[in-house]
């Protein structure tokens, strides 16, 4: 499969490799050593016998194994001479890190030009230059300048941006999210996002595509690229540089040229595209949609712990099309039996701050279990422990088990909020380490199971 070789080579080669631990040469060699990769790793530093173990080369010339990869790691001026080194044939990809190209200048362009004249000769394929490299949790690949590299998962990220490329797998590792691969494409000077894009429609291992998106190149490939994509798993998209003054960023920061945003929505709009507004959202809808089952139709209970958050749930959702059907009489009596008399008797359920972890359980239970509901929101899990009676914790913390076990009985998801978060909650630490997304307000609950509604509904939508 194309770019097989980008994401799973046998042979690695860093061009640029360093002695000094406050390089890049360095950090990307270390990286790649402690990910875990087990191919052939060789470095090149005419100044160097070894680095971190790891014999060096003069010269590409002097290395005789072909090179699946190579990760350039020198200033821009010496990169076509790098690349003018090796053999026909001899490297099939090269990741260019190094700056200093397109985005530079007139300069920097003929500079960038000379790259891929050489590099097109040679059959080598180019991901940059400008870039922070690329991830693959499942072969060790941890060729990037971060040393937070998440665990095995099913999120994929391209990103436009290194910085917010490598910043989310830093997140995703802090938070216990797991990825699959990631690739940052900076100037797209060779391989583009449409093939990218592609690729990871194709990717077993990978069940959501993120995508940190600035400008479009080949716009027609890509268009075309977003369909299939879609039409085969989620495709979450953050798009910056939509006015003058983000699309004059982008330019100074990949030399790309940015597309009317209006243009961009209409073609996201009609291959069901979800667009992110921000990369807190872009995290939170990827993980959702990785680790949830699709809600099967747009019925939902809600178990919140308090009134007001309940109201707001119920509003959010009404705007959004989400339907809180009444109270089956089975859940009703559980909720009679286990509630204060006072408790809402309807649907959403005010647990009324019941501090009984086994009732918010039992009552969520029952709700799934019944074909009344498609998934439910539970709202405020987790905050009386939290903040009023540190007693239940343990409990709390024992029920998130249960309530997994429950999603994955049922194939149905459960929304969650803690409104403090995992730096404050040990029941939303707990979720989270379970790889159940917790979200910190309920308007991002509701946003993600209603555009998880919306491309399930596509999808079932195109398979007629």
């Amino acid at each position: 499969m194309f770019l097989e070789a980008l994401f799973s080579p046998k042979t690695v080669c860093v061009v640029g490799a360093s002695r000094n631990a406050d390089s890049w040469g360095h950090v990307i060699l270390k990286n790649l050593i402690n990910s875990g990769y087990a191919g052939s790793i060789f470095a090149v530093n005419p100044n160097a016998d070894s680095i971190l173990g790891v014999k060096c080369h003069r010269s590409l010339r002097d290395v005789e194994a072909p090179i699946d990869l190579a990760i350039i790691v020198v200033p821009a001026k010496l990169v076509p001479c790098v690349l003018s080194e090796a053999k026909p044939n001899m490297i099939k990809y090269a990741v260019v890190i190094s700056a200093g190209f397109r985005e530079a200048g007139a300069e920097g362009r003929q500079l960038e030009k000379e790259m891929i004249e050489i590099a097109r000769r040679n059959g080598t394929r180019i991901v940059g230059p400008n870039c922070m490299g690329l991830y693959n949790s499942y072969n060790g690949l941890g060729a990037t300048f971060t040393s937070l590299l998440p665990r095995e998962g099913g999120v994929s990220f391209i990103s436009q941006s290194g910085a917010v490329g490598t910043t989310m797998l830093a997140w995703a590792k802090i938070e216990g999210i797991g990825f699959s691969k990631f690739i940052s494409l900076g100037n797209e000077s060779d391989i583009s996002l449409h093939e990218a894009l592609r690729f990871l429609a194709d990717d077993d291992s990978t069940k959501v595509i993120a995508i940190y998106m600035e400008s479009v190149k080949d716009g027609r490939q890509l268009v075309e690229a977003f369909r299939y994509s879609s039409e085969r798993k989620p495709v979450i998209v953050m798009k910056v540089g939509i006015t003058s003054a983000g699309a004059k960023a982008a330019e100074s920061h990949t030399g790309a040229l940015a597309v009317e945003d209006s243009l961009i929505d209409g073609i996201f709009r009609q291959f069901c595209i979800i667009r992110a507004k921000d990369p807190d959202e872009l995290f939170h809808l990827a993980t959702s949609f990785a680790e949830l089952p699709m809600p099967k139709g747009r019925s939902a209970v809600v178990v919140s712990t308090g009134g007001g958050w309940a109201v707001e749930c119920s509003d959010l959702a009404e705007m959004e099309g989400i339907a809180l059907p009444p109270l089956p009489e089975i859940v009703s009596s559980i909720a009679d039996r286990r509630l204060p008399r006072y408790w809402s008797k309807k649907n959403p359920i005010d647990m009324v701050a019941t501090p009984d972890p086994e009732a918010y359980y039992e009552i969520l239970e029952a709700a799934l279990c019944q074909g009344t509901y498609d998934f439910a929101f539970l709202i405020g899990y987790g905050t009386i422990g939290s903040i009023a009676m540190p007693f239940i914790t343990d409990k709390e913390v024992e029920m998130t088990q249960r309530v997994l076990r429950l999603i994955e009985r049922t194939e149905k998801p459960v929304y969650i909020v803690d409104f403090l978060g995992p730096s404050r909650s040990e029941s939303a630490r707990a979720f989270m380490k379970l790889g159940l997304p917790v979200y910190i307000n309920v308007s991002s609950a509701v946003r993600v199971a209603s555009e998880m509604i919306r491309y399930n509904e596509y999808r079932k939508k195109m398979r007629k």
